[in-house]
């Protein structure tokens, strides 16, 4: 439950900058309508040069690191390559938008435009997601809220496991007891252990008297 509130923030707080680069891509397309691209220092106007020369300063980029290599359309325009060998080109407003790359000039031009220009569809995206995680959590206040379904039969147990507590308290305060019960039973037993002595000792001197005899 404890999630949620920062899901929740970190979506809407996303969701306000995918909205603040729709603005600025919709202001960009009306100004800027045609196709062009800046790799480094230089711009392209035509797909297939653009599309070449992007893939080739990909070719520099060290894997494991997301490096900026130009803009498209005033956003910037990054490469993330990653180890497994599968790259991705990212657009960076006020937040950041990704799409795996083609081998080819052109069908990486494909794949860029159509990433800018489905900006909007993230925004259906995150309402969805914010809605989800407002659901849950209030699936998990629920659910947090309701009464303990076994709280009568642990109530018992525990009662029962009471009772057997003070049973077996009571039989070793009994040993203790036992174990120091004090001079005048501790002399009776003394007395037993003594009389149980003498009757020993008496039999002892009958078998030998009678052993004597015998010879």
């Amino acid at each position: 439950m404890i999630k949620y509130p920062k899901l929740i923030k970190t979506a809407t707080e996303k969701l306000a900058n995918v909205r603040e680069d729709v603005k600025a891509r919709d202001k960009e397309l009306i100004d800027n309508p045609e196709f062009a691209i800046t790799i480094g220092k230089a711009t392209y106007t035509e797909r297939v040069d653009g599309g070449t020369m992007m893939l080739e300063a990909i070719s520099k980029c060290k894997t494991g690191e997301t490096t900026a290599i130009g803009k498209f359309h005033g956003f910037e325009l990054l490469v993330e390559k990653n180890f497994l060998g599968i790259n991705y080109m990212v657009l960076r407003g006020k937040t950041e938008y990704k799409a795996e790359l083609s081998t080819s000039p052109v069908g990486s031009m494909v794949k860029l435009e159509n990433l800018f220009n489905g900006l909007h569809e993230n925004i259906d995206f995150l309402e969805k997601k914010i809605e989800q995680y407002q659901n849950d959590l209030e699936a998990s206040k629920a659910e947090y809220d309701k009464p303990f379904a076994y709280s009568k039969e642990l109530e018992e147990k525990l009662a029962r496991q009471c009772e057997l507590n003070a049973q077996l308290d009571l039989e070793n305060a009994k040993a203790v007891d036992a174990d120091l019960s004090g001079p005048e039973e501790e002399r009776e037993a003394d007395d037993r252990m003594e009389s149980a002595a003498i009757v020993a000792e008496d039999k002892g001197a009958y078998q030998a008297d009678r052993e004597g005899r015998t010879r």
